[in-house]
């Protein structure tokens, strides 16, 4: 265990470096969430007494806030898979292969490595939107709020390193995240709560663990409160969603990651 667990370390240290040197990306990943933050919380601003309808007691840029930071955490982290996509072009994941590292601690190590930089860039859209004059209603709650964005990522991450070894070409990944990433958020409560929603779409919204994940960020970190049921609700669907990616990207890894790219 203790080898297993230096592995999973080494993988996600590599992770973490291979970021610190993508500038450019870092950039691009703050830039678009937090021109989200921005425009979305001004054009919709005057929604505020629809929003107030529905029993929340804040601002709506307050209320779309959580929704963004998790914008950044679903783009972080479905393309995290891409990482797997250079490392078997360039031949990096035949060498690692075979060493005595497992399959399984190169999936944890990759997906953890990305579910951290989800958080990293997560923190980053709270400061901005913490000069923009969102106020958190309850800042201890932000290690918490961050463990769900850490937790959820990983979920995520696993459903980039699927779709990054069952992918036969650059081609095809890019398509099936670019595909998955931006209805995630939509077919979501991010933007507007449930009860502003058709029936039909509510439905739909319900099915997306994201729902979920987002109303426990807002908890934490906005302070509203929801019923004891909601909150383990909201709980039972993140850690569901988290265990089946992870058991599932560990396998499909453990199966693929040998055949040809």
């Amino acid at each position: 265990m203790i080898i297993q667990i230096s592995d999973i370390y080494w993988v996600f240290w590599r992770e973490l470096k291979r970021y610190s040197r993508s500038r450019i990306g870092l950039v691009v990943r703050i830039v678009q969430p937090a021109a989200w933050l921005i425009l979305i919380g001004s054009t919709f601003a005057g929604t505020q007494s629809l929003l107030t309808t529905t029993g929340y007691p804040g601002s709506y840029i307050e209320y779309i806030t959580p929704g963004i930071i998790m914008l950044t955490s679903i783009f972080s982290s479905i393309f995290g898979g891409a990482t797997t996509l250079w490392d078997r072009r360039f031949g990096y994941m035949n060498k690692l292969l075979t060493t005595p590292v497992s399959r399984i601690s190169i999936a944890i190590g990759k997906m953890f490595g990305i579910s951290i930089i989800s958080a990293i860039q997560a923190s980053m859209i709270i400061v901005i939107a913490l000069l923009m004059g969102v106020r958190l209603g309850n800042p201890i709650g932000l290690l918490p709020a961050m463990l769900v964005i850490i937790a959820f990522s990983m979920g995520l991450a696993g459903v980039s390193l699927i779709a990054a070894v069952l992918a036969k070409s650059q081609e095809s990944f890019w398509a099936t995240m670019n595909f998955l990433g931006m209805p995630l958020f939509m077919l979501s409560s991010a933007l507007f709560p449930l009860e502003l929603m058709p029936s039909w779409l509510s439905i739909v919204v319900k099915l997306n663990p994201l729902t979920y994940t987002i109303e426990l960020v807002r908890t934490l970190i906005i302070g509203n409160s929801i019923p004891n049921i909601h909150l383990f609700i909201d709980i039972s669907v993140l850690a569901s969603f988290v265990i089946t990616m992870i058991l599932v990207a560990a396998y499909m890894f453990k199966r693929e990651v040998s055949k040809a790219f």
